[in-house]
C-alpha cells in the first residue's frame, strides 16, 4: 500500500505514527511538503519537496501533488487540515487514490459555507477520522457514519521521561508552598481558556499553602485580578518541565477539544482538575486520575484542590494511576493499529 501524506497542518505525533506504519511490511509512506526532501523522518519515510499549500485551492502544490499521485501510484492520501485535503480531492481525481481526512475542532461546520463541500463535505472524502467521540457525533450531522470513526491521539511517555529527569525550578513562592498547581496555555485574548475562574478559585483558597504557575500569555485583567499566590511565567518552551516540579494540574477551560497538555501533565505524574467538558474529560479517568468539575466554577475548583490538600497520600496516589492511564489508554501501538485498519478498509 503506498500511502501519500501532506505536511501541511502535520504533528510530530502523526510523524511518529506514519513513521510506524512504514517500517510494516508492505507500507510504502510518502511525506510531501516543502522541506520534506532534506528532513529526516520518522522510521523508512520518503519525503518529497513540494510546493506550501497555501489555501483550499494551490494550483502549483496541487500540480505537485498529481504527479506524486501517479507516479508513485497512491493508494491513500492523509491530509490532517481542510486545505490540504481540499487540495488532495483535486489532485486525486480520476485516480485510484481515497483522501482521509481528520477532524480535531469542536467548531460547528457551516451548511451554508461553500468552502466545506471543497473538503470536509465533499462527498469524495473516503473517511475522516475525528479526534474525540463528541466531534464524531457531531460530525454525523454532516458525513454519513460509515465514513467517520474516531481515536484521540496517543502519548509517547518518553516525551516525558526527559522532563521528569529535569524538573524546571519553581519561582520562590511557589515551590514554598505545601501544594503547587499549574495551568499552562495561552490565555490572553482567549477567555474561553478559564483562567479567571481558576484565578477565582486561588482567592478562595487564601486559607490554604497552595501557589498556582500560569504558564502562558495571560491577559492584563487576569493578572490584576490575582492574588500573590498566582505566579505568571510567560510563555515557556519548558512547560513540562516546569510540570515536573508541580504537584496538580488544573485545565478550567470552558471549551477545549482534546488539549494534548492534559496528556502531558499526567505523562509527568500529576492528577488533574478538569473541566467537565466534551473532549477534555475523555482524557482523564474520573475519581482516578483527576476530578472532572463544573465548567466555570470556581468554587468546584476551590473544593477539588481542598482534597488534594488534605490528603497528599491521595495526591501521590492519583499521579500513579494519571501516569498508568496514558501508558494503558493512549498508547502508540493501538494507535497505530486504528490506521492501518482504516487504510486497508478503504
Amino acid at each position: 500500500m503506498n500511502i501519500l501524506v501532506l505536511n501541511h497542518s502535520l504533528d510530530d505525533v502523526m510523524r511518529r505514527l506514519f513513521g510506524d506504519i512504514s517500517e510494516r511490511s508492505g507500507y510504502h509512506v510518502y511525506i510531501s511538503g516543502p522541506g520534506e526532501s532534506s528532513r529526516k523522518e520518522y522510521g523508512k519515510c520518503e519525503g518529497i519537496e513540494s510546493p506550501p499549500i497555501k489555501s483550499k485551492i494551490t494550483p502549483r502544490a496541487i500540480a505537485a501533488l498529481r504527479r506524486t499521485i501517479k507516479e508513485r501510484r497512491i493508494d491513500i492520501v492523509y491530509a490532517p487540515s481542510t486545505s490540504g485535503l481540499s487540495n488532495a480531492l483535486i489532485a486525486s481525481a480520476g485516480t485510484k487514490a481515497r483522501c482521509v481526512g481528520y477532524r480535531g475542532t469542536q467548531h460547528r461546520i457551516h451548511r451554508s459555507d461553500p468552502s466545506n463541500y471543497l473538503a470536509l463535505l465533499n462527498p469524495r472524502v473516503a473517511h475522516i477520522s475525528c479526534e474525540t467521540a463528541d466531534i464524531y457525533e457531531n460530525m454525523q450531522n454532516y458525513v454519513p457514519a460509515s465514513r467517520l470513526s474516531w481515536k484521540s491521539k496517543p502519548f509517547h511517555l518518553d516525551w516525558a521521561a526527559e522532563a521528569l529527569a529535569e524538573p524546571a525550578p519553581t519561582a520562590p513562592e511557589v515551590s514554598r508552598a505545601a501544594l503547587r498547581l499549574i495551568f499552562v496555555g495561552v490565555a490572553k485574548g482567549r477567555p474561553y481558556k478559564g483562567l479567571s475562574v481558576l484565578i477565582e478559585a486561588m482567592h478562595l483558597l487564601k486559607d490554604l499553602d497552595v501557589a498556582l504557575t500560569v504558564v502562558g500569555e495571560a491577559g492584563d485583567s487576569d493578572i490584576k485580578a490575582a492574588p500573590p499566590s498566582v505566579v505568571f511565567t510567560g510563555n515557556r518552551s519548558d512547560a513540562m518541565n516546569l510540570m515536573a516540579s508541580h504537584n496538580i494540574f488544573v485545565l478550567p477551560s470552558l471549551r477545549d477539544a482534546s488539549p494534548r497538555v492534559l496528556r502531558e501533565a499526567q505523562a509527568c505524574g500529576l492528577p488533574c482538575i478538569v473541566s467537565d467538558i466534551p473532549g477534555a474529560r475523555d482524557l482523564i479517568v474520573a475519581g482516578q486520575s483527576g476530578f472532572l468539575v463544573a465548567p466555570g466554577s470556581a468554587e468546584a475548583i476551590a473544593e477539588a484542590v481542598r482534597k488534594f490538600a488534605s490528603d497528599s497520600a491521595l495526591t501521590k496516589e492519583m499521579g500513579k494511576k494519571a501516569k498508568r492511564n496514558i501508558a494503558e489508554n493512549f498508547a502508540p501501538e493501538a494507535f497505530t493499529e486504528y490506521y492501518i485498519n482504516l487504510f486497508n478498509s478503504l
